[in-house]
């Protein structure tokens, strides 16, 4: 099969054919119809990224958001996973959680920490290929077909829905009653926004973004408000809104010091991003302000199961654009130079008769 693979060196994915993978004990062989591009995927093929650090001793098959079709599983897989069975249409959780007792993360439910060195597409093949085997826990069926919410938005949603669902549920428990800031509406952002009004229901959401197009799109996925950063305080005071979490979808110094400003005594800014390796913040200002740092990493499967779910009922509608897997490179250059407008899923050759 032709796989999309990092090379230590090569500042983009190589082509190459490799063999399908046979599934080992506990997995599963799954076709694969959509797999995400994520700046992560940019942060791994950067010289000096320490994502690019990280990998830099091996070679892999790129990739770690994707949908698919069950296509094998073996017999010892069937009867312990007696729900899984060939056909399946699956999201896939692109980790592998050991879940042991003497895990010192997975122990107080952190599963996602889990998998930093066990992880599809950042260390272990990934789902820029035509096939990809995972554990067999690793797979979520989705609540629908393929024809009705398509493999390239469930691609999406294991990743770019994911993590932001993960940070403002799970980890920062937003609520009804609290206003929202997404800082910065691309890929994650974007799902933020939906996510904090239309599933959590947060009284206010605001979008801050630098480009037009990303402020308007805000608006349709439900924020109540739409600025550039530098409307941000104006609207602030002149609404008397009080911000009681800041999610910086960036990551970069400017966006990081937005937020600082942004919220309120007591409140939470919770970094996404990975626009930059480190941030600055004055410890004194901080205190002053009694605020809390938060950051998270991905999110956990149970998640991802609710995203699948608020995705089937409507609720969620991620915006996500579709090119052939052979232009991986251009659509690398497009994020690169942030002209993307929305997320990316890569069809595989043969597959796009699926993801239609």
């Amino acid at each position: 099969m032709l796989a999309y693979r990092f090379i230590p060196g090569e500042p983009n994915p190589v082509p190459q054919q490799v063999p399908i993978p046979t599934p080992a004990a506990e997995e599963v062989l799954v076709k694969v119809l959509a797999a995400g591009v994520c700046h992560t995927d940019v942060g791994i093929l950067t010289p000096g990224d320490m994502l690019n650090l990280w990998c830099a001793s091996k070679s892999f098959t790129l990739g770690h958001e994707g949908a698919g079709i069950i296509a094998e599983i073996p017999a010892s897989v069937a009867s312990a996973f007696p729900n899984l069975k060939v056909g399946d249409y699956v999201a896939m959780w692109c980790g592998d959680a050991c879940k042991k007792p003497a895990c010192s993360v997975c122990a107080y439910g952190f599963t996602d920490l889990c998998t930093f060195d066990r992880l599809h597409g950042v260390g272990l093949d990934g789902t820029w290929a035509e096939y990809i085997t995972l554990h067999a826990s690793c797979v979520v069926p989705v609540p629908a077909s393929p024809e009705r919410i398509p493999p390239a938005v469930i691609s999406a949603a294991t990743d770019a829905t994911l993590s932001p669902y993960h940070a403002m549920k799970t980890c920062c428990g937003v609520r009804p009653e609290h206003t929202v800031l997404c800082m910065g509406t691309g890929g994650l952002g974007l799902n933020g926004v939906a996510i904090a009004k239309k599933c959590l229901r947060a009284r206010c959401v605001i979008a801050c973004d630098t480009r037009q197009s990303a402020r308007e799109d805000a608006l349709a996925a439900g924020a109540d408000y739409a600025v550039g950063p530098e409307e941000l305080a104006g609207l602030v005071e002149e609404k008397k809104l009080v911000v009681d979490f800041a999610f910086d979808f960036v990551g970069i110094q400017a966006t990081f010091d937005s937020c600082f400003a942004a919220i309120r005594p007591g409140g939470t800014i919770h970094v996404l991003g990975l626009g930059a390796n480190a941030q600055q913040y004055q410890q004194l200002v901080a205190m002053s302000k009694n605020l809390t740092l938060k950051t998270s990493f991905w999110g956990a499967r149970s998640d991802l199961a609710e995203v699948l779910q608020a995705i089937a009922e409507g609720t969620l509608q991620p915006k996500v654009d579709t090119r052939p897997m052979s232009e991986v490179v251009e659509v690398l250059d497009e994020m690169r130079a942030g002209r993307l407008q929305a997320r990316v899923a890569l069809i595989p050759e043969g597959a796009a008769s699926a993801s239609a």
